[in-house]
Formats: structure tokens, C-alpha cells, sequence
């Protein structure tokens, strides 16, 4: 059982986004069908294993031979060849041997020793409670040791054995905590680690913070949580980026120029209370100014001609920390004579934010700016098969929410649940779709009411079936052994 509970535990995980990846560049015999690689001044055979690929009657389709250095496989890339060292592909525990063993744990405590004493990866943020009101986190996993300044980031030299893995982290230096003072822990793929307290580089590429903002915000303002409380929080539509950037684009649009786009956008903006709900028509005209800002910010990075990103472009967690450099030079827009500055980049992607949702949708009383219409959730079958899925779902949220919707709608929270621990465990929980695979059953697909609207149902938990109200005993089904 992955995320659940029993009568002792409760339990859940996110992804640590730690680095637990690394890229060598290696020196190999021949540029094309390779044998050899260089290592501290030697050759060393490549390790060779040729793949077959068959149709449904067994007949070879193809081949592939794959290379595999010391450090895991070999690949060409542009016409260099390079390794990749993975912690998933040598992992050395048992993982689904691990979640059986905790599931028989008795409180937070054990529940995440069992784990760290098999669980490598994938690497994860794993949180639970007990009935005695304890409650712990740690990112569970294995965290190399490299040479150097440890970065993973770079693009290492594999003809140096020097660069390779040290070691890997011990379980006392893995972000953890327990029985935290403030009464609380959180997780939503932040940052576990503050690199001022802790500046060892655990990671570089993090999930942006505005979920977890928005947690501790609520947690901190509540001081006695109840079910319903965190009920409603898990499609709380409010957005801790919103929060952080329309302040900053009315005040622009208030200071720029008097042109009727810009006011009226500022105005809008003034107006909204940052909460992505299906009904509301700023939310797109907020996203619509966040692409044009980023367009404009980072044009140091994009093609001259075409305006493409010619390499990542920085997240808007780096553009919020520019919004306290309002001279910096990076608001200064290379394609024109004069000196930018944050509200002049502000104020023009806001404006030109209005100005194209009016182009392509009318003006904002007209209609076509309810968020409901900009962006929906997708529930694909498994077969992405269109009558078998349900598309275009409305739904509470957006970017940066506690329910984020964002791209094409199939990515956000599908499991839902609220465990209360005590003498009694109390626990609720929903999920799109239903409990029947099969698309004629009225089972099929009808729970998504309730997950689209943020509801939760009884979990039910009985030790024995008498437990369970007649009414809802469908059917017994009864296992036992081979006789003797």
C-alpha cells in the first residue's frame, strides 16, 4: 500500500526532485560503433548486450546493441558519446518489500526507519501520523557523494575515474524532522533543504514554491485544522504567485503611461482576488501577461530572429526575485534604444496581455474570458481513447494552486484523502473516474462529480465484514488454503 493508512499510521509521499543523476563524457575507440572507453589512461571493454525486438509471433523485427560504461549506459549524443550514472538503474533495495514492512508499523516514527532501511528510489519526501499525534517527514532515498564542489549539474569528464561517485549521503544528513515545534510539516516537490542553513548542493533543478507558500500560509492562520479545513484546502483555488506578481502589475499599470489598455488591465487585475475558480474572468488575463513578461524578461536568451528560447529559460520564481531589482539589467529590452525598467517590461506585457485576449475573445463582459473555458481537466482512458475518457472537465484551480491545472489538463492531484488519527480513525478520500473499468457501468465515472467538485467520501475501514452495514455488502468472497 503506497499512500494510505491503518488503525496506527497514516501516510503519503511527494517527489524530492533531488539530483540523483550524472552525465560523463567519455572517450571511446570508435565515434560510431564504440568497444572501448578510456579510463585513467587505459581502455576498458565496454559492456555489450544486443536487444531483440519481436512481433506477436516471435519473429525479430530489429536489433540494438546497447553500451553500458562502469557507470551505467552509453549513449551518442551530437556526435559525443556520453554515459549516464542513475541511482534507479543500480539501486540495491526493496522497495515494495519495504511498504509491506511499514504498512505493520505502529507509529510515525518507525513508519519512516522501516523505509530508510530498504527504500532508494525513486527519492521521496515520505510524511506520516500516529494516533498519539506524532508526525514526521524525511526524503527518503540515496543521495550520491560527488568529488569536488559535489555539483550534479555538469557535464563531468568520464576519462577520469577521480570524477566519480564518493560515496552516498548518511541517513542522519537526509532532510528530516520531527515533531516540529510549529505543530505542522508540509511537502508539495519544494526545496527541502534552505541553502543558507544547509549550502551542500543536494539539487538545482526544484519545483517551484508557490503550493507550499500557500500551505504554510493556511496552516500558520489556522490554529486548530479540522477535516473540513483540509477538505477544502486540497482545491483551495488561491494562488501564492498570483499573490506575489498582480501587486506588482497594478502598481505598473497605475505609475505607466495613461493608455486606456493599460488602465483598464490594471484595473481587472485591482479587482481580483486571486483565486483561479471556473466562474472568474482575470485568471487568463493574469497567465496572458505572465507568458508576455517572460517573452520580454528573458529575451537575453531567446533567438533574435525567431524568439525562441534558445536554451531554458529561467522559472518565474527567478523573475520574483527580480522584482526587487527594479534596475537591474536584466528588464532592459535589448531591441530597443532606450533603458527599461520593471514597471516599463510590466506595464508593456500587461498591456499587450489585454490587448490580444481582446483580439482573440472579445471584451472581458463578453464571455470568453471564464477561466472554465481556458482550462479544463483531461481524465484519458489508459488507451487515450476519446469515448472512453472524459474531457473537458471544469475544474477549481491553476497555476500555483494547492489544485494545479495547468497545459493540456492531465496533470494534478487524482487521489484525494484526509486521514484524522485518534482511538477511532476517521477518513475520507475520492478519485476521478469510478470504481468499474468497464465504460457501460454506472461505476465507470462517478465519482468525477465529486472529485471535480471537491467533495470526499467515507473511507470505509472495518476490522470485520459484520462491521459494514448490510446495505452496502454487495457480495462475500471467502480465500482459503488447499486442503491438506
Amino acid at each position: 500500500m503506497v499512500i494510505g493508512f491503518t488503525h496506527d499510521v497514516a501516510w503519503t509521499f511527494t517527489n524530492v526532485g533531488a539530483d540523483v543523476m550524472d552525465f560523463y563524457l567519455e572517450t571511446v575507440d570508435d565515434s560510431l560503433a564504440p568497444t572501448r572507453y578510456s579510463l585513467d589512461g587505459s581502455w576498458v571493454e565496454l559492456t555489450r548486450r544486443v536487444e531483440r525486438y519481436l512481433d506477436g509471433d516471435g519473429r525479430v523485427l530489429g536489433e540494438d546493441t546497447l553500451r553500458y560504461t562502469h557507470r551505467g549506459p552509453l549513449r551518442r549524443v551530437n556526435n559525443r558519446w556520453v554515459s549516464h550514472r542513475w541511482t534507479v538503474l543500480e539501486t540495491a533495495g526493496d522497495e515494495i518489500a519495504s511498504f509491506d514492512a511499514a504498512v505493520r508499523t505502529r507509529s510515525a516514527r518507525e513508519f519512516l526507519d522501516v523505509l530508510a532501511g530498504e527504500f532508494r528510489a525513486p527519492a521521496q519526501n515520505m510524511l506520516a501520523a500516529d494516533r498519539s499525534g506524532a508526525i514526521g517527514i524525511r526524503s527518503t532515498g540515496r543521495y550520491p557523494i560527488r568529488p569536488g564542489d559535489g555539483r550534479g549539474d555538469l557535464l563531468r569528464d568520464g576519462a577520469s575515474g577521480a570524477n566519480d561517485w564518493t560515496g552516498d549521503w548518511r541517513l542522519e544528513e537526509f532532510p528530516q524532522a520531527f515533531a516540529p515545534s510549529q505543530g505542522y510539516l508540509a511537502s508539495a516537490n519544494q526545496q527541502p533543504l534552505d541553502p543558507r542553513v544547509e549550502p551542500r548542493y543536494f539539487g538545482s533543478d526544484w519545483e517551484r514554491p508557490w503550493r507550499a507558500i500557500r500551505i504554510n500560509e493556511l496552516l500558520r492562520s489556522t490554529p486548530r485544522a479540522t477535516v473540513e479545513h483540509f477538505r477544502t484546502w486540497q482545491t483551495e483555488p488561491r494562488s501564492a504567485r498570483a499573490d506575489a506578481f498582480v501587486p506588482a502589475f497594478v502598481n505598473a499599470a497605475r505609475s505607466g503611461p495613461p493608455k486606456p489598455s493599460l488602465v483598464r488591465a490594471g484595473q481587472l487585475l485591482a479587482d481580483w482576488d486571486h483565486r483561479y475558480t471556473p466562474d472568474n474572468q482575470r485568471a487568463v488575463l493574469f497567465e496572458r501577461a505572465m507568458r508576455e513578461l517572460s517573452q520580454r524578461l528573458w529575451d537575453e536568451v531567446r533567438g533574435e530572429d525567431t524568439g525562441a528560447p534558445t536554451g531554458p529559460t529561467p522559472s518565474d520564481m527567478m523573475t520574483a526575485v527580480l522584482l526587487s531589482r527594479p534596475t537591474d539589467v536584466w528588464w532592459d529590452q535589448r531591441s530597443t534604444p532606450s533603458t527599461e525598467s520593471r514597471d516599463d517590461v510590466l506595464a508593456d506585457a500587461l498591456e499587450a496581455a489585454y490587448d490580444s485576449l481582446v483580439a482573440e475573445h472579445g471584451e472581458p463582459e463578453a464571455g470568453g474570458w471564464v477561466w472554465s473555458k481556458h482550462q479544463v481537466a483531461t481524465i484519458n482512458h489508459l488507451l487515450r481513447l476519446p469515448s472512453f475518457s472524459r474531457l473537458n472537465v471544469p475544474v477549481q484551480g491553476g497555476n500555483g494552486t494547492l489544485s494545479p491545472s495547468t497545459g493540456s489538463g492531465t496533470h494534478g492531484a487524482s487521489w484525494r484523502m484526509v486521514v484524522e488519527m485518534g482511538d477511532d480513525v476517521r477518513a475520507f478520500g475520492t478519485y476521478p473516474g469510478g470504481q468499474s473499468g468497464h465504460p457501460a457501468s454506472a461505476r465507470y465515472d462517478d465519482r468525477l462529480a465529486d472529485w471535480t467538485a471537491g467533495r470526499l467520501d467515507t473511507l470505509r475501514f472495518p476490522r470485520t465484514i459484520e462491521e459494514l452495514p448490510f446495505a452496502q455488502r454487495i457480495a462475500r468472497l471467502t480465500l482459503s488454503p488447499e486442503a491438506p
